[in-house]
C-alpha cells in the first residue's frame, strides 16, 4: 500500500519538475517572491519625507522648532515660507507632501501663559507619510511647548530641572512595541503575504497540473501508466504527498533563509510550527485538489486566481480587522485557509505563540481541510466516471 502512494508521490513530484508551467508555479515563483517582495521595504520605516514650515513668527522660539524639524529623521525640511499658499502650491506639485504652520506671536503668547496652537498639514493621499509626518512635527511642537513650560515652572518654583519636568508632566507614558519593535513596514506586511503567496502558488498549481484523469496534463502521453490508472485515493493521497512535501521545504526555507536575511521577528517554537504546516498544507492542498476537479483546463484555475490574489490578500484579516467587514465578506473568508493561517503563522513566528494559543484557528484550518477532504474526494470518483480526453491540454 504505501510503495503505491509512494509511487504515485514521485511521478507527481518529477511533474512538478518537468512541466513548465508547474515549475514556474511550485518552484520559481516561490523563491522569487521571498525575495522580491521584502527589497522594497528594505528600510522598514518612511525616512526623508518632503515637508515645509510655514514661518509666520519669525522668532527665535520658531527658528528653535524649525531647526528642531530639521533634525528629525522621518522628515525633510525643504522650504521654509511666510505665506502659507505657497506651501499649498507646492504640495499640490507633489514637491513636499505636508507643511507645519508656525502662528503669529507664537514666542509671545507661550511666554505669557496662553495656549497656542501649531496646524499640520499632510497629504492625505499618502497614508505613510501622513502618519510619519504629524508624527514628527507634533513631537517637534510638544517638546517646544513642554521645553519652555518647564524652564517656566523652574524659575516661578525655583526648583531643579528635574523638579519641574515632574511637576509638568506627573504620569509620563512610555509606548513599548512588544512585537514589531522597529515599528517597520516589512515586519508588519511581508510575513502575511508570503503566507498568501504560499497558498496561492500552491492552488495554481495543483490546478495547473490537472485534477480529473480525463484532463491531466500528460495524460496521453502516459494514458497506459500504472499511477495514471491507480485507484481514486491512491491518486488523491499520492499527489497531495507529493504537495505536501515539497511546500514543507518551502517552509523552512522561509522560517530559515529569508526571516534570517530581511532580519523579521522569528519566535516561533518547533511544535507549533510542525502543527501549523501540517495543518495549513493540507488545507491548501485539499482546497486546491477539489477546486482542481472543477476546471477542465489548467489556463481558467491560473486566470481566476490571479485576478484573485489582491482579494484574498484583503480577506486574510491581517490589513484590516474583520470585525469592520460587511458580513458578507466576511463569510467569503472562511472559504479561504489563509484567513486562518495568516494570524495563527504571524502569532508563532513573530509573538512566540505555543500550541495552545493558536488552537482556535488550527482548529478552523482542521475542519476546513476535512471537508475540502470528502468533496475532494467525491469530486475526483465524479470525474473519473466522466469520458476520457485523449488531448493535451
Amino acid at each position: 500500500m504505501i510503495k503505491r502512494l509512494l509511487k504515485v508521490a514521485f511521478a507527481e513530484w518529477k511533474l512538478i519538475y518537468t512541466d513548465p508551467a508547474a515549475v514556474l508555479l511550485l518552484v520559481v515563483a516561490g523563491v522569487i517572491y521571498a525575495f522580491y517582495y521584502p527589497v522594497p521595504y528594505i528600510h522598514q520605516t518612511v525616512t526623508k519625507v518632503p515637508v515645509a514650515v510655514v514661518d509666520l513668527d519669525n522668532t527665535a522660539m520658531s527658528r528653535d522648532l524649525t531647526r528642531m524639524a530639521s533634525a528629525a529623521q522621518q522628515i525633510e525640511v525643504k522650504s521654509i515660507y511666510t505665506d502659507m499658499q505657497e506651501a499649498e502650491a507646492a504640495m499640490a506639485r507633489d514637491e513636499i507632501y505636508g507643511f507645519m504652520v508656525i502662528p503669529e506671536d507664537m514666542e509671545k503668547n507661550i511666554r505669557g501663559k496662553h495656549q497656542v496652537t501649531v496646524n499640520i498639514f499632510t497629504h492625505g493621499a499618502y497614508v505613510m507619510f501622513h502618519g510619519a509626518i504629524g508624527t514628527a512635527f507634533s513631537t517637534c511642537a510638544l517638546t517646544v511647548g513642554a521645553t519652555n513650560k518647564v524652564k517656566q515652572i523652574a524659575l516661578e518654583k525655583k526648583v531643579p530641572s528635574a523638579k519641574a519636568i515632574a511637576m509638568r508632566d506627573p504620569i509620563p507614558i512610555s509606548i513599548q512595541t512588544l512585537f514589531n519593535s522597529t515599528g517597520g513596514y516589512a515586519n508588519y506586511v511581508v510575513p502575511s503575504v508570503l503566507v498568501v503567496i504560499l497558498q496561492q502558488s500552491l492552488i495554481i498549481g495543483i490546478c495547473v497540473l490537472g485534477g480529473s484523469r480525463a484532463h491531466r496534463r500528460f495524460r496521453k502521453k502516459f494514458r497506459d501508466s500504472p499511477v495514471e490508472n491507480e485507484t481514486a485515493e491512491y491518486r488523491y493521497f499520492g499527489r497531495s504527498l507529493a504537495f505536501f512535501v515539497h511546500y514543507c521545504t518551502f517552509i523552512l526555507f522561509y522560517h530559515c533563509i529569508v526571516y534570517n536575511i530581511f532580519d523579521f521577528p522569528r519566535r516561533g517554537e518547533l511544535l507549533p510550527m510542525v502543527v501549523f504546516s501540517i495543518v495549513f498544507l493540507a488545507s491548501v492542498i485539499n482546497f486546491g485538489m477539489v477546486i482542481s476537479q472543477i476546471f477542465l483546463r489548467r489556463e481558467t484555475s491560473m486566470q481566476l486566481f490571479l485576478y484573485l490574489s489582491i482579494p484574498v490578500l484583503f480577506l486574510a484579516n491581517f490589513s484590516w480587522p474583520t470585525y469592520l467587514m460587511p458580513r458578507w465578506m466576511e463569510a467569503i473568508s472562511y472559504i479561504l485557509p489563509s484567513t486562518f493561517a495568516v494570524p495563527a503563522w504571524l502569532s508563532i513566528e513573530q509573538m512566540g505563540a505555543d500550541i495552545y494559543d493558536v488552537a482556535p484557528k488550527l482548529y478552523k484550518l482542521a475542519v476546513q481541510a476535512i471537508v475540502y477532504l470528502v468533496l475532494g474526494l467525491l469530486l475526483t470518483r465524479i470525474r473519473d466516471k466522466a469520458k476520457i480526453d485523449m488531448g493535451d491540454m
